[in-house]
């Protein structure tokens, strides 16, 4: 599963001296921080006593979209903007039906920061429920860090209603695909997911209306096509001299590969039939000339690949200029850029910005049409990247006993139920809730009408099915932003680029079929 937190950058480019005493200041900043933990978590073990057989529960309080945690005041402010105390409050009314259990809600979350997570986890000092985002579960699992959850997914959920999706089987509250996606590379399920996570363009309505970009009803006509998307930023372009689109992050790619690979896909689906592209299968696929990367094309994968990276490029057509520096969100506020990519949180804080001076809308990624290239008419489910916000139950629970463990899921499972989870994400108004017929924030409607409308189109995919760049390890994932980009910004020509994906792609499946004992024999028929 691919998972995006609100406050997500990626950086290409640094100054070495600057970066080695930036890391060096973010260790000792990670060590303070792990003090303070180590230090609270000293009172509250140790100072404050358990009342007879009280079970004490501490959570994390983070979110991909935003964090749950109490803020400091409930009234709204612009230096406020989301005043929040639902989590509180569900954890007071979990409390009151359940008085031998204490839920205490950190002041501040940890924000998947990993390194301090890692420390806390070693020390059995972690709150005992964690939102992270975690580079290997199983490891993670290996160590003893994070309970497996997965049985507790196949029973009831006590708090849905008899004969509602969860009141047999937990699972059932979710999207099947949806849950599938969060599943470990072993198939094992490690944390329960609260939410799911907006995404798609946000764009300013004043811009597209003064650049004629309407109907003759005069609706706003946003692009549903990569060739609409291309059109619409040329007129921005000409009309207005404005920047038509910019991404905060890529998340556009992952739908472009999708779109591209689509066919190839019941070749690749072969070891567990799912629906999903496992690194297995593509390391499998690697192996058997099936899939790859060349800057001299032979099989369908590599023309496909070499696509991939023509129609990445094409969207950068009207960039501004030193792209690789420009913050997205503060030109869209600026109202100097008209379309860019985004997750929940940005499109919230945009639509609650009372500084801006202008009206914002989303809409879906658009989709590669046959129009649009010869491997086009297949896409993905649009509106949302699927679950997000997983919480695990950490050791500090397993340290504390079974019986915390088990209450511990049992506040997980009281929190997915339709009538809590619904005020749980949208009083924060910044991501979906779980169950598809809840009511949701009115910014994102747009979004989950199209998402409804994809998931009956055998054409679309989940949003989770394949991306190969993410699925290997960082040093991979880094590998491919950085040439793209590069490729993008002129410094390579489109040979060069795949030249050096071909040959990061060779190492990569090197290293990972010996980290994980894998010889081509083992796939043989």
């Amino acid at each position: 599963m691919i998972e995006f937190g609100i406050d997500s950058i990626i950086v290409f480019v640094y100054n070495e001296e600057k970066f080695r005493r930036k890391f060096r200041v973010k260790k000792i900043v990670c060590f303070l921080i792990m003090m303070i933990f180590a230090f609270q978590a000293t009172i509250m073990f140790t100072g404050c006593k358990k009342k007879n057989d009280e079970i004490v529960i501490y959570v994390d309080g983070g979110g991909a979209n935003g964090n749950f945690n109490t803020t400091a005041s409930m009234e709204k402010t612009e230096e406020n903007p989301y005043p929040y105390n639902t989590l509180e409050v569900l954890a007071g009314e979990y409390m009151a039906t359940h008085p031998n259990v204490k839920i205490i809600i950190n002041k501040s979350s940890l924000n998947s920061d990993r390194e301090t997570i890692v420390s806390l986890l070693t020390a059995e000092e972690a709150p005992h429920l964690l939102y992270q985002i975690s580079p290997d579960l199983v490891s993670d699992a290996r160590n003893g860090w994070i309970v497996d959850v997965t049985d507790y997914l196949s029973q009831p959920n006590p708090y849905c209603a008899a004969g509602t999706p969860g009141s047999e089987k937990w699972a059932d509250m979710y999207n099947t695909k949806e849950l599938l996606a969060t599943r470990a590379p072993n198939g094992r399920y490690y944390a329960i997911d609260l939410e799911k996570i907006p995404i798609g363009i946000l764009y300013n309505k004043d811009m597209f209306k003064a650049a004629g970009l309407v109907d003759e009803n005069g609706e706003i006509v946003v692009p549903d096509s990569f060739g609409d998307l291309l059109a619409t930023q040329k007129t921005i372009y000409e009309k207005l001299n404005k920047t038509p689109y910019f991404p905060i992050y890529t998340w556009y790619d992952i739908v472009l590969e999708v779109s591209l690979f689509a066919d190839m896909f019941p070749t690749y689906d072969v070891i567990e039939q799912d629906g999903f592209i496992s690194v297995e299968e593509i390391v499998k696929a690697y192996n058997e000339g099936t899939w790859g990367i060349s800057s001299t094309p032979k099989t369908e994968a590599e023309k496909r690949y070499r696509e991939y990276f023509k129609l990445m490029k094409q969207k950068t057509q009207y960039y501004p200029s030193a792209w690789s520096s420009y913050d997205a969100l503060e030109e869209f506020l600026k109202g100097n850029v008209a379309m860019i990519e985004a997750t929940g949180g940005y499109m919230a804080q945009a639509a609650n910005d009372s500084k801006k001076g202008f009206d914002v809308g989303v809409f879906g990624f658009p989709t590669v049409t046959e129009a649009d290239s010869v491997y086009g008419g297949k896409g993905v489910y649009r509106g949302t990247a699927g679950l997000c916000t997983g919480y695990s139950i950490t050791n500090t629970a397993i340290k504390d006993g079974q019986e915390t463990v088990e209450a511990c899921v049992d506040f997980l499972r009281f929190l997915t139920a339709p009538q809590n989870n619904n005020r749980l994400i949208n009083d924060l108004g910044l991501g979906l809730p779980i169950s598809s017929e809840a009511e949701i924030n009115e910014l994102f409607q747009p979004l989950v009408d199209i998402y409804k409308k994809d998931c009956n189109d055998p054409n679309r995919y989940d949003w989770n099915t394949y991306c190969s760049w993410s699925h290997f390890n960082k040093v991979y994932y880094d590998s491919f932003l950085n040439t793209v980009q590069a490729y993008q910004l002129g410094k390579y020509d489109i040979d060069e680029a795949l030249d050096m994906m071909s040959a990061s792609t060779a190492t990569v499946i090197e290293k990972t079929m010996k980290d994980n004992g894998w010889t081509k024999d083992r796939w043989k028929k």
